[in-house]
C-alpha cells in the first residue's frame, strides 16, 4: 500500500491557481456567507472546548492556509503562530492579516517536523490537515511535542464522508455546476487532486494516546450541507443574495439544535461534514 504523507506540491499549486483563495473567512460582525457561519461556529466551539484554560495563550494551528480560524484567536489576543508547507499560503495568509489589522507569526514548515522547541505552545489545532495523511501518527506527535504541560490539542478532520449530511443535497450541487460560467467550470477542471482519508476518529484517537495526549474526546461536526457549484478545497461561493439567505436559513437549523440544549456545531460522527478531535497533554 502506498504511504501518502500529504502533497504539498500539489496543495501549493491549487493555492497558487485559485482566485478564492485570497478570501480570509473570517469577520467582526455578522457572517454573510455560508463559510463565514462555519469558522465562526469552529471558533465558538473551540472555545467551548478550551473551557478556562487562559495560560500565555500561545496556539499554533499546523496546515493555516490563509489562516481564518487563527483570525479569530488573534482578535481575541491570542499570541498566533501559523504554519504550512505552502509558501504561497503564507503569503496570502500575511497579506489577508495585514488588511484585517490582525497580528500574527508566520512560518514556512513541514507538520512531520515542527521548527519549534518542546512546550511552546498552549493550544495547536488543525482544521483540514490530518485527513491528507495516511501516515498520521507523526503529525499528532509533533504537535503534541510543541504543547506546553496542561496544553490542549484540536484536530479538526475532514474526511471523504459520502454518505454525510451532504449526500441529500448533492443534486443542488450538481444543478449548480451545470449552470455556472465556463470559466468557472475550467477553473474547477485544473484543480489538483489530493489525497483524503475516509477514517472516522478511531485510529486518531489511538495516534493521540500513543503520543501523550490524555482527557481525549471525539464528536462529528458541522452538522449542515455546503451549497456550492465548488463545495472542493477552495470553496467556491455563490452570489451574495444566495448566500445571505443560506446563512439565514442555517441560522433557523443550528438555533433549533441549540433549543435542545447541546453544542449545535456538534453531532454524530458520520452525519456532519467533518469531525473534531481533542485532549490535554
Amino acid at each position: 500500500m502506498t504511504e501518502h504523507k500529504g502533497d504539498g506540491a500539489a496543495f501549493d499549486k491549487n493555492w497558487k491557481d485559485r482566485p478564492e483563495t485570497s478570501y480570509l473567512h473570517w469577520t467582526r460582525g455578522e457572517p454573510e456567507n455560508q463559510i463565514q457561519l462555519a469558522f465562526r461556529q469552529h471558533w465558538l466551539t473551540f472555545n467551548e472546548l478550551l473551557a478556562n484554560q487562559v495560560g500565555e495563550k500561545r496556539c499554533l494551528e499546523v496546515g493555516c492556509g490563509r489562516g481564518s480560524l487563527s483570525a479569530y484567536f488573534a482578535d481575541d489576543g491570542w499570541n498566533c503562530t501559523l504554519l504550512d508547507i505552502s509558501e504561497t499560503a503564507i503569503k496570502r495568509a500575511k497579506q489577508a492579516f495585514e488588511k484585517a489589522d490582525l497580528k500574527a507569526n508566520f512560518d514556512i514548515g513541514d507538520c512531520l517536523d515542527l521548527p519549534y522547541p518542546d512546550g511552546s505552545f498552549d493550544l495547536v489545532f488543525s482544521i483540514g490537515l490530518l485527513e491528507h495523511f495516511e501516515d498520521f501518527n507523526l503529525v499528532i506527535s509533533e504537535q503534541t511535542r510543541v504543547l506546553d504541560e496542561g496544553g490542549m490539542f484540536i484536530g479538526y478532520v475532514v474526511p471523504h464522508l459520502p454518505d454525510c449530511i451532504q449526500k441529500d443535497y448533492e443534486w443542488v450541487n450538481q444543478l449548480l455546476k451545470a449552470i455556472m460560467p465556463e470559466e468557472s467550470a475550467q477553473a474547477i477542471s485544473g484543480k489538483t487532486e489530493v489525497y483524503r482519508s475516509d477514517a472516522l476518529s478511531p485510529p486518531y484517537i489511538k495516534s493521540m494516546k500513543d503520543a501523550g495526549l490524555k482527557k481525549i474526546k471525539a464528536a462529528g461536526a458541522y452538522p449542515l450541507p455546503m451549497v456550492s457549484h465548488s463545495i472542493d478545497f477552495p470553496f467556491s461561493l455563490l452570489p451574495e443574495v444566495a448566500e445571505r439567505t443560506l446563512v439565514h436559513h442555517f441560522k433557523d437549523i443550528l438555533g433549533k439544535r441549540a433549543a435542545e440544549g447541546s453544542n449545535p456545531w456538534l453531532c454524530e460522527e458520520g452525519e456532519g461534514q467533518a469531525f473534531l478531535l481533542w485532549g490535554r497533554k
